[in-house]
Protein backbone atom coordinates (compact mmCIF):
# COMPACT_ATOMS: atom_id res chain seq x y z
CA UNK A 1 0.00 0.00 0.00
CA UNK A 2 3.14 2.40 0.99
CA UNK A 3 4.51 2.05 -2.55
CA UNK A 4 1.33 2.61 -3.99
CA UNK A 5 0.69 5.82 -2.43
CA UNK A 6 3.80 7.20 -2.95
CA UNK A 7 3.68 5.94 -6.68
CA UNK A 8 0.69 7.85 -7.03
CA UNK A 9 1.91 10.78 -5.53
CA UNK A 10 5.26 11.28 -7.63
CA UNK A 11 2.41 10.89 -10.48
CA UNK A 12 0.66 13.49 -9.35
CA UNK A 13 3.30 15.71 -8.48
CA UNK A 14 4.59 15.09 -12.21
CA UNK A 15 1.25 16.25 -13.81
CA UNK A 16 1.24 19.55 -11.56
CA UNK A 17 5.16 20.40 -12.36
CA UNK A 18 4.35 19.47 -16.05
CA UNK A 19 5.17 22.43 -18.21
CA UNK A 20 2.42 23.57 -20.39
CA UNK A 21 3.49 23.90 -24.39
CA UNK A 22 4.59 27.05 -25.49
CA UNK A 23 2.65 29.29 -27.70
CA UNK A 24 4.58 30.18 -31.10
CA UNK A 25 3.74 34.09 -31.48
CA UNK A 26 4.89 35.79 -34.92
CA UNK A 27 5.42 39.40 -34.45
CA UNK A 28 4.98 41.42 -37.91
CA UNK A 29 7.17 44.20 -38.20
CA UNK A 30 10.55 45.47 -36.30
CA UNK A 31 9.95 48.84 -36.24
CA UNK A 32 9.05 50.48 -32.74
CA UNK A 33 6.01 48.81 -32.37
CA UNK A 34 7.70 45.81 -33.47
CA UNK A 35 10.68 45.37 -31.14
CA UNK A 36 8.79 46.43 -28.16
CA UNK A 37 6.37 43.73 -28.70
CA UNK A 38 8.47 41.03 -29.13
CA UNK A 39 10.25 42.29 -26.12
CA UNK A 40 7.23 41.40 -23.63
CA UNK A 41 7.12 37.74 -25.09
CA UNK A 42 10.78 37.36 -24.99
CA UNK A 43 10.65 38.42 -21.09
CA UNK A 44 8.98 34.58 -21.01
CA UNK A 45 11.05 32.05 -21.97
CA UNK A 46 8.78 28.91 -21.03
CA UNK A 47 5.93 30.09 -22.06
CA UNK A 48 6.21 31.96 -25.46
CA UNK A 49 8.23 30.78 -28.17
CA UNK A 50 8.77 34.49 -30.66
CA UNK A 51 9.58 34.87 -34.21
CA UNK A 52 9.46 38.40 -35.91
CA UNK A 53 9.40 39.35 -39.39
CA UNK A 54 10.96 42.47 -41.03
CA UNK A 55 11.17 43.42 -44.87
CA UNK A 56 13.30 45.87 -43.99
CA UNK A 57 17.43 44.75 -43.44
CA UNK A 58 17.71 46.31 -40.08
CA UNK A 59 15.37 47.45 -37.22
CA UNK A 60 13.77 51.06 -36.87
CA UNK A 61 10.90 50.73 -39.39
CA UNK A 62 9.52 54.42 -40.45
CA UNK A 63 12.71 55.64 -38.71
CA UNK A 64 15.03 53.98 -41.22
CA UNK A 65 15.63 57.61 -43.38
CA UNK A 66 15.95 57.32 -47.17
CA UNK A 67 16.97 60.07 -49.79
CA UNK A 68 14.70 57.75 -51.97
CA UNK A 69 10.25 58.76 -52.16
CA UNK A 70 9.74 56.10 -54.34
CA UNK A 71 11.08 52.28 -54.75
CA UNK A 72 13.48 50.40 -52.38
CA UNK A 73 16.24 48.32 -53.08
CA UNK A 74 13.49 45.36 -53.83
CA UNK A 75 11.59 47.92 -55.80
CA UNK A 76 8.78 48.05 -53.04
CA UNK A 77 7.01 51.17 -52.11
CA UNK A 78 9.26 52.74 -49.61
CA UNK A 79 8.22 52.51 -46.13
CA UNK A 80 9.57 55.14 -44.45
CA UNK A 81 8.15 59.14 -43.87
CA UNK A 82 11.53 60.74 -42.53
CA UNK A 83 12.37 63.72 -43.74
CA UNK A 84 15.93 65.04 -43.44
CA UNK A 85 16.12 67.27 -41.00
CA UNK A 86 13.12 65.83 -38.57
CA UNK A 87 13.32 66.80 -35.18
CA UNK A 88 10.85 64.94 -32.82
CA UNK A 89 7.92 66.99 -31.54
CA UNK A 90 7.57 65.07 -28.24
CA UNK A 91 10.66 65.15 -26.16
CA UNK A 92 12.89 61.87 -25.57
CA UNK A 93 11.57 61.66 -21.61
CA UNK A 94 8.28 60.30 -22.35
CA UNK A 95 9.08 59.16 -25.63
CA UNK A 96 11.52 55.87 -24.18
CA UNK A 97 9.39 52.50 -23.00
CA UNK A 98 9.51 52.65 -19.32
CA UNK A 99 11.39 49.55 -19.71
CA UNK A 100 14.57 51.24 -21.27
CA UNK A 101 15.06 54.75 -20.39
CA UNK A 102 18.29 55.35 -22.10
CA UNK A 103 17.26 57.44 -24.87
CA UNK A 104 20.92 59.46 -26.31
CA UNK A 105 20.71 63.16 -27.55
CA UNK A 106 21.62 66.40 -25.60
CA UNK A 107 18.41 67.99 -25.88
CA UNK A 108 14.65 66.84 -25.65
CA UNK A 109 13.81 66.76 -28.73
CA UNK A 110 15.96 64.87 -30.97
CA UNK A 111 16.62 63.85 -34.55
CA UNK A 112 15.52 61.02 -36.96
CA UNK A 113 18.78 59.21 -36.21
CA UNK A 114 18.55 59.74 -32.35
CA UNK A 115 15.83 57.61 -32.66
CA UNK A 116 16.48 54.91 -34.75
CA UNK A 117 19.96 54.68 -32.26
CA UNK A 118 17.49 54.12 -29.37
CA UNK A 119 16.05 51.47 -31.33
CA UNK A 120 18.31 49.69 -32.26
CA UNK A 121 20.22 49.99 -28.58
CA UNK A 122 16.51 48.83 -26.84
CA UNK A 123 17.08 45.64 -29.62
CA UNK A 124 20.56 44.85 -28.77
CA UNK A 125 20.06 45.68 -24.75
CA UNK A 126 17.25 42.87 -25.03
CA UNK A 127 19.12 40.71 -26.87
CA UNK A 128 16.00 40.69 -29.79
CA UNK A 129 17.69 40.34 -32.86
CA UNK A 130 18.25 36.95 -32.71
CA UNK A 131 14.44 36.55 -32.87
CA UNK A 132 14.25 38.31 -36.25
CA UNK A 133 14.45 37.31 -40.07
CA UNK A 134 15.57 40.85 -41.74
CA UNK A 135 14.89 41.24 -45.68
CA UNK A 136 11.57 38.84 -45.21
CA UNK A 137 7.79 40.53 -46.71
CA UNK A 138 4.78 38.70 -45.27
CA UNK A 139 2.54 37.77 -47.65
CA UNK A 140 -0.41 36.24 -46.33
CA UNK A 141 -1.89 35.16 -43.02
CA UNK A 142 -4.52 32.66 -42.31
CA UNK A 143 -5.98 31.83 -39.31
CA UNK A 144 -7.48 28.32 -38.68
CA UNK A 145 -9.44 27.73 -36.41
CA UNK A 146 -9.92 24.99 -33.76
CA UNK A 147 -11.96 22.46 -32.42
CA UNK A 148 -13.16 24.38 -29.15
CA UNK A 149 -12.42 28.12 -27.94
CA UNK A 150 -10.44 30.96 -29.70
CA UNK A 151 -7.26 29.86 -27.81
CA UNK A 152 -7.03 26.51 -30.19
CA UNK A 153 -6.79 28.76 -33.48
CA UNK A 154 -3.38 28.39 -34.82
CA UNK A 155 -2.19 30.82 -37.99
CA UNK A 156 -0.40 30.10 -40.77
CA UNK A 157 2.12 32.88 -42.26
CA UNK A 158 3.26 32.85 -45.30
CA UNK A 159 6.22 35.21 -46.63
CA UNK A 160 9.20 35.71 -48.77
CA UNK A 161 12.74 36.26 -48.53
CA UNK A 162 13.37 39.26 -50.91
CA UNK A 163 17.19 38.64 -51.37
CA UNK A 164 16.48 35.08 -52.22
CA UNK A 165 12.78 35.10 -52.96
CA UNK A 166 12.67 31.72 -50.51
CA UNK A 167 8.88 31.34 -49.70
CA UNK A 168 8.72 29.60 -46.26
CA UNK A 169 5.21 29.04 -43.80
CA UNK A 170 5.21 29.33 -40.79
CA UNK A 171 2.73 28.65 -37.73
CA UNK A 172 1.52 29.88 -34.83
CA UNK A 173 -0.64 30.32 -32.47
CA UNK A 174 -1.00 34.04 -31.94
CA UNK A 175 -0.11 37.11 -33.65
CA UNK A 176 1.26 39.91 -33.31
CA UNK A 177 0.72 42.92 -36.13
CA UNK A 178 3.03 45.84 -35.82
CA UNK A 179 3.36 46.78 -39.44
CA UNK A 180 3.24 50.59 -39.04
CA UNK A 181 0.68 53.02 -40.10
CA UNK A 182 2.60 56.00 -41.74
CA UNK A 183 3.35 54.31 -44.86
CA UNK A 184 0.22 54.48 -47.34
CA UNK A 185 -0.68 58.23 -47.90
CA UNK A 186 -4.06 59.75 -47.66
CA UNK A 187 -4.94 61.84 -50.22
CA UNK A 188 -8.28 63.81 -50.49
CA UNK A 189 -10.39 64.26 -53.18
CA UNK A 190 -9.68 68.20 -54.84
CA UNK A 191 -11.70 68.86 -57.55
CA UNK A 192 -10.40 69.33 -60.93
CA UNK A 193 -7.08 69.08 -59.36
CA UNK A 194 -5.80 67.37 -62.36
CA UNK A 195 -5.65 71.19 -64.20
CA UNK A 196 -3.10 72.56 -61.63
CA UNK A 197 0.19 72.93 -62.98
CA UNK A 198 2.17 73.04 -60.80
CA UNK A 199 3.90 70.19 -58.53
CA UNK A 200 1.68 67.91 -56.29
CA UNK A 201 2.75 65.98 -53.51
CA UNK A 202 2.41 63.78 -50.15
CA UNK A 203 4.31 64.44 -47.28
CA UNK A 204 5.26 60.61 -47.02
CA UNK A 205 7.91 61.50 -50.10
CA UNK A 206 8.96 64.89 -48.43
CA UNK A 207 12.62 65.11 -47.65
CA UNK A 208 14.27 68.80 -47.86
CA UNK A 209 13.31 72.29 -47.59
CA UNK A 210 15.74 73.07 -49.86
CA UNK A 211 13.76 71.56 -52.74
CA UNK A 212 11.19 74.65 -52.60
CA UNK A 213 13.38 77.49 -52.59
CA UNK A 214 12.10 80.77 -54.23
CA UNK A 215 8.71 79.05 -54.18
CA UNK A 216 5.01 79.86 -53.82
CA UNK A 217 3.89 76.69 -51.30
CA UNK A 218 0.56 75.53 -50.46
CA UNK A 219 0.33 73.13 -47.59
CA UNK A 220 -2.40 71.33 -46.78
CA UNK A 221 -3.18 70.28 -43.58
CA UNK A 222 -2.53 72.26 -39.93
CA UNK A 223 -1.82 69.07 -37.75
CA UNK A 224 1.87 68.65 -35.99
CA UNK A 225 3.20 67.22 -39.75
CA UNK A 226 2.00 70.47 -41.68
CA UNK A 227 2.95 72.95 -38.98
CA UNK A 228 6.55 71.39 -38.97
CA UNK A 229 6.89 71.82 -42.50
CA UNK A 230 5.43 74.84 -43.23
CA UNK A 231 7.94 76.29 -40.42
CA UNK A 232 10.99 74.66 -42.25
CA UNK A 233 10.16 75.09 -45.96
CA UNK A 234 9.33 78.88 -45.41
CA UNK A 235 13.09 79.25 -43.96
CA UNK A 236 13.72 78.61 -48.43
CA UNK A 237 10.45 79.26 -50.11
CA UNK A 238 9.07 82.49 -51.31
CA UNK A 239 5.51 82.51 -49.41
CA UNK A 240 3.74 79.47 -47.56
CA UNK A 241 -0.12 78.95 -47.39
CA UNK A 242 -0.89 76.80 -44.33
CA UNK A 243 -4.24 76.02 -45.58
CA UNK A 244 -6.94 74.28 -43.16
CA UNK A 245 -10.47 73.71 -41.96
CA UNK A 246 -9.10 74.12 -38.06
CA UNK A 247 -9.26 76.81 -35.91
CA UNK A 248 -7.12 79.60 -36.39
CA UNK A 249 -3.38 79.24 -35.09
CA UNK A 250 -2.81 81.91 -32.61
CA UNK A 251 1.15 80.92 -31.47
CA UNK A 252 3.48 83.27 -33.59
CA UNK A 253 4.18 81.64 -37.14
CA UNK A 254 6.92 82.75 -39.68
CA UNK A 255 6.24 86.11 -41.51
CA UNK A 256 5.83 84.39 -44.71
CA UNK A 257 3.72 81.62 -43.43
CA UNK A 258 -0.06 82.82 -44.13
CA UNK A 259 -3.54 80.78 -42.93
CA UNK A 260 -6.24 80.07 -45.37
CA UNK A 261 -9.08 78.07 -45.67
CA UNK A 262 -9.06 74.39 -46.98
CA UNK A 263 -8.42 74.06 -50.18
CA UNK A 264 -11.22 71.87 -51.93
CA UNK A 265 -10.50 72.81 -55.65
CA UNK A 266 -8.31 73.77 -58.54
CA UNK A 267 -8.53 76.06 -61.99
CA UNK A 268 -5.56 75.74 -63.40
CA UNK A 269 -2.91 77.22 -61.63
CA UNK A 270 -5.19 78.79 -59.13
CA UNK A 271 -6.40 77.01 -55.73
CA UNK A 272 -9.98 77.46 -54.86
CA UNK A 273 -10.82 77.60 -50.88
CA UNK A 274 -13.53 76.80 -48.91
CA UNK A 275 -14.67 79.99 -48.45
CA UNK A 276 -14.70 80.87 -52.29
CA UNK A 277 -11.68 82.33 -52.58
CA UNK A 278 -8.32 81.00 -54.43
CA UNK A 279 -4.82 81.36 -54.69
CA UNK A 280 -2.02 80.93 -56.87
CA UNK A 281 0.69 78.51 -56.05
CA UNK A 282 3.98 76.27 -57.63
CA UNK A 283 3.47 73.37 -55.49
CA UNK A 284 0.88 71.64 -53.03
CA UNK A 285 1.66 69.89 -50.57
CA UNK A 286 -0.67 67.30 -48.74
CA UNK A 287 -0.03 66.91 -45.25
CA UNK A 288 -3.26 64.41 -45.00
CA UNK A 289 -2.57 62.13 -42.70
CA UNK A 290 -2.24 58.06 -43.39
CA UNK A 291 -4.73 55.24 -44.30
CA UNK A 292 -4.10 52.01 -42.11
CA UNK A 293 -3.70 49.20 -44.61
CA UNK A 294 -3.05 45.23 -43.99
CA UNK A 295 -2.46 43.73 -47.53
CA UNK A 296 -1.93 40.42 -46.24
CA UNK A 297 -5.05 40.11 -43.94
CA UNK A 298 -7.88 39.14 -45.67
CA UNK A 299 -10.71 40.10 -45.07
CA UNK A 300 -12.94 36.94 -44.88
CA UNK A 301 -10.40 34.97 -43.22
CA UNK A 302 -9.36 37.45 -40.58
CA UNK A 303 -11.95 39.21 -40.11
CA UNK A 304 -10.53 42.57 -40.13
CA UNK A 305 -11.36 45.30 -42.83
CA UNK A 306 -10.52 49.45 -42.59
CA UNK A 307 -14.06 51.41 -43.28
CA UNK A 308 -13.42 55.09 -43.38
CA UNK A 309 -9.74 54.38 -41.93
CA UNK A 310 -11.51 52.58 -38.91
CA UNK A 311 -9.78 49.24 -38.28
CA UNK A 312 -12.56 47.05 -36.86
CA UNK A 313 -13.73 44.72 -35.23
CA UNK A 314 -11.49 45.46 -32.44
CA UNK A 315 -11.75 44.99 -29.19
CA UNK A 316 -9.90 48.24 -27.35
CA UNK A 317 -8.65 49.58 -30.44
CA UNK A 318 -6.23 46.43 -30.21
CA UNK A 319 -8.04 42.56 -30.24
CA UNK A 320 -9.26 41.22 -33.42
CA UNK A 321 -12.99 40.03 -32.04
CA UNK A 322 -13.52 37.22 -34.88
CA UNK A 323 -9.61 35.47 -33.79
CA UNK A 324 -8.81 36.90 -30.48
CA UNK A 325 -5.29 35.31 -30.38
CA UNK A 326 -4.54 38.16 -33.16
CA UNK A 327 -3.85 41.93 -31.71
CA UNK A 328 -2.73 44.87 -33.79
CA UNK A 329 -0.80 46.84 -32.06
CA UNK A 330 0.25 50.41 -32.64
CA UNK A 331 -3.30 52.07 -33.54
CA UNK A 332 -3.84 55.12 -31.34
CA UNK A 333 -2.84 58.41 -32.90
CA UNK A 334 -1.98 61.87 -30.92
CA UNK A 335 -0.44 59.47 -27.97
CA UNK A 336 2.48 58.69 -26.71
CA UNK A 337 3.47 55.91 -29.46
CA UNK A 338 6.01 53.90 -27.92
CA UNK A 339 4.77 53.83 -24.00
CA UNK A 340 1.14 53.04 -25.77
CA UNK A 341 2.61 50.13 -27.52
CA UNK A 342 4.31 48.84 -24.39
CA UNK A 343 0.97 49.08 -22.56
CA UNK A 344 -0.92 47.25 -25.42
CA UNK A 345 1.47 44.35 -25.98
CA UNK A 346 1.55 44.36 -22.08
CA UNK A 347 -2.19 43.49 -22.16
CA UNK A 348 -1.88 40.99 -25.41
CA UNK A 349 0.50 39.10 -23.44
CA UNK A 350 -1.80 39.33 -20.09
CA UNK A 351 -4.52 38.08 -22.65
CA UNK A 352 -2.43 35.29 -23.61
CA UNK A 353 -1.78 34.29 -20.24
CA UNK A 354 -4.72 33.62 -18.94
CA UNK A 355 -4.63 36.54 -16.68
CA UNK A 356 -7.70 38.67 -18.95
CA UNK A 357 -11.28 37.52 -19.11
CA UNK A 358 -12.86 38.77 -22.44
CA UNK A 359 -16.16 40.26 -22.45
CA UNK A 360 -19.16 38.71 -24.28
CA UNK A 361 -18.63 38.99 -28.02
CA UNK A 362 -21.89 41.83 -27.79
CA UNK A 363 -19.76 43.98 -25.25
CA UNK A 364 -16.84 44.28 -27.37
CA UNK A 365 -18.27 44.93 -31.23
CA UNK A 366 -19.88 47.34 -28.76
CA UNK A 367 -16.35 48.50 -27.84
CA UNK A 368 -15.44 48.50 -31.40
CA UNK A 369 -17.96 50.64 -32.18
CA UNK A 370 -17.21 53.33 -30.35
CA UNK A 371 -15.76 56.93 -31.24
CA UNK A 372 -14.83 60.05 -29.36
CA UNK A 373 -17.56 62.63 -28.72
CA UNK A 374 -18.60 64.05 -31.85
CA UNK A 375 -16.36 63.13 -34.36
CA UNK A 376 -16.84 60.88 -36.79
CA UNK A 377 -15.69 57.11 -37.91
CA UNK A 378 -12.31 58.42 -39.52
CA UNK A 379 -11.40 59.72 -35.95
CA UNK A 380 -11.58 56.42 -34.39
CA UNK A 381 -8.18 55.56 -33.81
CA UNK A 382 -7.55 58.96 -32.41
CA UNK A 383 -7.03 59.24 -28.77
CA UNK A 384 -5.21 62.66 -27.79
CA UNK A 385 -6.19 62.78 -23.29
CA UNK A 386 -8.08 59.39 -23.76
CA UNK A 387 -4.74 58.13 -23.77
CA UNK A 388 -4.61 57.97 -20.08
CA UNK A 389 -7.12 56.45 -19.39
CA UNK A 390 -7.25 53.65 -21.78
CA UNK A 391 -3.52 53.06 -20.90
CA UNK A 392 -4.35 52.92 -16.99
CA UNK A 393 -7.93 50.27 -18.60
CA UNK A 394 -5.30 47.93 -20.58
CA UNK A 395 -3.22 47.82 -17.17
CA UNK A 396 -6.31 46.79 -14.80
CA UNK A 397 -7.73 44.52 -16.51
CA UNK A 398 -4.14 43.16 -17.54
CA UNK A 399 -3.09 43.40 -13.55
CA UNK A 400 0.14 44.84 -14.86
CA UNK A 401 1.60 48.06 -13.63
CA UNK A 402 0.80 51.30 -16.03
CA UNK A 403 2.97 54.07 -16.84
CA UNK A 404 4.65 55.96 -14.25
CA UNK A 405 2.69 59.39 -13.70
CA UNK A 406 5.54 61.54 -15.00
CA UNK A 407 4.58 60.43 -18.35
CA UNK A 408 1.04 62.06 -17.96
CA UNK A 409 2.15 65.07 -15.97
CA UNK A 410 5.01 65.41 -18.94
CA UNK A 411 2.10 64.96 -21.69
CA UNK A 412 -0.22 67.38 -20.74
CA UNK A 413 2.33 70.13 -20.10
CA UNK A 414 4.18 69.71 -23.49
CA UNK A 415 1.24 69.88 -25.46
CA UNK A 416 0.10 73.55 -23.82
CA UNK A 417 3.53 74.66 -23.97
CA UNK A 418 4.14 73.71 -27.70
CA UNK A 419 0.78 74.79 -28.95
CA UNK A 420 1.86 78.18 -27.12
CA UNK A 421 5.00 78.16 -28.74
CA UNK A 422 4.27 76.78 -32.35
CA UNK A 423 7.94 78.63 -33.22
CA UNK A 424 10.37 77.24 -30.11
CA UNK A 425 9.44 74.52 -28.50
CA UNK A 426 12.24 72.81 -29.96
CA UNK A 427 14.36 74.45 -28.73
CA UNK A 428 13.21 73.49 -24.67
CA UNK A 429 13.69 70.67 -22.48
CA UNK A 430 11.30 68.88 -20.19
CA UNK A 431 13.03 68.02 -17.22
CA UNK A 432 11.55 64.75 -14.82
CA UNK A 433 12.63 65.11 -11.48
CA UNK A 434 13.63 62.16 -8.98
CA UNK A 435 10.12 62.51 -7.14
CA UNK A 436 8.03 62.29 -10.74
CA UNK A 437 7.52 66.06 -10.94
CA UNK A 438 7.99 67.69 -14.54
CA UNK A 439 9.59 70.94 -15.61
CA UNK A 440 9.97 72.86 -18.96
CA UNK A 441 13.59 74.48 -19.28
CA UNK A 442 14.20 76.94 -22.72
CA UNK A 443 17.36 76.83 -23.41
CA UNK A 444 18.84 80.63 -25.21
CA UNK A 445 20.51 80.81 -28.11
CA UNK A 446 19.26 76.87 -29.47
CA UNK A 447 17.48 76.50 -32.75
Amino acid sequence: MRTQFLLLLALLVGAHGAKLPKKKVCVIGAGACGIISLKQFVDHPDEFEVIAFDKNSDVGGLWIYTDSTTLDEYGLPVHSSMYKYLRTNLPKEIMATPDYREFNGDRSCVTHETVLQYLRNYTDHFQLRRYIQHNTLVDKVTPIRGNSDWRTTKYTVESHNLITNESAVTTCDAVSVCNGHYFKPHLPIISNLESFPGRVLHSHIYRKPEDFAGQTVVILGASLSGIDLSIEIAKYAKKIYLSHNKPKITSPLPENVIQVTGVVGANGDKLILKDESNITAEVLIFCTGYEFDYPFLDKNSSGIEVVNNHVKPLYKQLINIKHPSMAIVGLPILALHFPIFYIQSQYFLALLQGKVKLPSREEMLEDSERLPPGKPERYAHFLGPAQWAYNDDLAKLGQFESLPKYYKRGGHMWTSYRDANILHYKESDLIIHDDGSVEIVHVEGRH
